[in-house]
This record gives C-alpha cells, structure tokens and sequence, in this order.
C-alpha cells in the first residue's frame, strides 16, 4: 500500500510539473476552429493559442482572427503564409504561424482605447538566464510594448535586425526554475489616433546571457573600428599600385 501510494504522488507530481510548463511558446500548435458567434473569418481563440490567455481592454478574448486585422479597434490575430499584410507590412516571422497584437479602441462598437495582452503563466526551466523572442512593430513614435514576468517588466534589448523582424532579449537568470506569469503587452494609445501592431514569434527560453546595453555598444564600435581600419588598408594598397 506504501508503495502503491508513493508511486501515485510521483505520478501526481509529474503531471503537475508538466502542467506548469510553458507551451506553444511559437504558436506552431495552433488548431484553427472556426466560430459563427464572431466577426467573419475568427477562430475560436483557445485552440489557435493552447497554453495561452488573450486580453481586450481586460476582458478575456474568446476569438482571434485568421489572417486579417482589426478595422480601427483592439484585437488577437493568427496569421499563416496567407496573410498579405494588408498595407500595414509584416507577415509570418518564423515557421508556420505568427500572432499579433493589436491596441486601438474597444471592440464591439467600442470608442474607450484598450490595450491588448497575451500572457501564460508556466515554469521557467532550470538554468535559464535571458528570455529571447522575435517581433516586428508597427508603431507611432510615442508607441511602445512591454514583456513582464512575474510582474516584472523586463529590460529589453535588441540583439539583432533582420529585413521582417527584430530580436530581443532580457535577462531572466533570478526567475529560472520558479512559476511565473509571462505577459507581452500593447498599451493603449491615449488619445486613440491609430492601431498599433506586434507581431510575436519564437519565444524561448535560453541558457545564454544577454549582454548589458553597454557591453553591445562596445562590440558595435569595435566592429565599426576594424572595419575602418580595413577599408584604410584597402585605400593604401590601391594608392600603392596605383603609384608604381
């Protein structure tokens, strides 16, 4: 019996460890159903995003939609390789899927700007040290996001730009094996003059350090520094055969 009861309390405990863990954190389990109850062509948002809670303006969002945005209001959508931009630029980031945050006003009819948010709570593996992600905006200059994790807003840094999105990061090292919530947000823009978008993908968790802010500027003049010392020798050697 002793041992039957040991065996059901590691049982319990492994699904409970698997529970806590974060999931889909690409948006490639994405299981799109459509819904009758929403706008024309809106998943319902559960299956489009498991492991993850959506919100508009605070209240829970139950739908997303499939490769379009939302005209002049705050909203979730999912997008695959058939999604044409639709004048706002972007795409799919990485893989199949992408999602995007969209702030504008409230939906259904709504005029009060909501912000949008996306967050999972799960366990942060042990020996992580910074949280990585890609993402492309499309923001006016007083837009922003923000990442928090466990309640704690994180100190992004860009770590490398590519022609349809940006990578970020932040150190994460305290948080590493501990439960957390996890929150990407778009605030809302007050007063409401435009949307703003964040296309979100390939969030992970790595056992790789983000270096400070200064240590990148460091490496940056160093590479503008031996790439100016180059192009000299390069000027000399032409001088040079041009001379004899």
């Amino acid at each position: 019996m002793t041992t039957k009861i040991a065996a059901l309390l590691v049982s319990a405990t492994t699904l409970f460890c698997q529970a806590q863990s974060f999931e889909d954190l690409n948006f490639e389990s994405a299981t799109l159903v459509a819904t009758n109850s929403s706008p024309l062509g809106a998943v319902e948002f559960a299956p489009a995003f498991p492991g993850w809670d959506g919100t508009v303006g605070g209240v829970q969002a139950t739908y997303a939609l499939l490769n379009t945005v939302f005209v002049d209001s705050a909203g979730i959508s999912i997008i695959n390789s058939n999604y044409t931009g639709f004048g706002i630029g972007g795409g799919v980031l990485q893989g199949h899927y992408t999602a995007i945050l969209q702030s504008g006003v409230g939906g259904s009819g709504g005029s009060t700007p909501s912000a949008v948010s996306l967050s999972q709570t799960g366990l942060v593996p042990a020996g992580t040290q910074s949280l990585q992600f890609d993402a492309y905006t499309v923001f006016d200059s007083s837009g922003s996001f923000n990442v928090t994790l466990g309640g704690v807003t994180l100190a992004l840094v860009v770590l490398a730009n590519y022609a349809n999105y940006t990578v970020y990061g932040a150190n994460i090292a305290s948080f590493a094996d501990e439960t957390e919530p996890l929150v990407f947000t778009v605030p809302a823009e007050t007063p409401h003059v435009n949307d703003e978008y964040l296309y979100l993908d390939s969030i992970e968790f790595s056992s790789s350090p983000i270096p400070e802010p200064s240590a990148l500027a460091l490496v940056a003049a160093g590479g503008m520094w031996f790439a100016w010392l180059r192009w000299r020798r390069c000027l000399r050697r032409g001088k040079s055969k041009g001379s004899t």
